[in-house]
């Protein structure tokens, strides 16, 4: 496993302090943000692949990649902040 550290504007900072968000809950976002991100750029078929692979996760086989763009897009202000870091 690969440390990063990700040096985050005050602001956001901030926000996650208010809103109680921890690091292992900050981890895992940006973990799962990631994997997101890199899978988006893929074709469909290779991410329905990828989900039949993994049988746990059979209950998003139709919607997963509609749920991973829509969590994006939702937070798109927090991957463009991180980008620039």
């Amino acid at each position: 496993m690969t440390t990063i550290t990700i040096t985050l504007p005050d602001e956001v900072a901030a926000q996650l302090e208010a809103k109680h968000i921890s690091p292992q809950q900050l981890d895992a976002f940006v973990v799962t943000a990631v994997k997101a991100w890199l899978n988006r750029h893929q074709g469909k078929q290779n991410a329905q692949n990828i989900v039949k692979e993994r049988p746990w996760s059979a209950a998003f086989q139709d919607s997963a990649i509609d749920f991973v763009n829509q969590l994006i897009d939702e937070n798109k202000a927090l991957f463009e902040e991180l980008a620039h870091l």
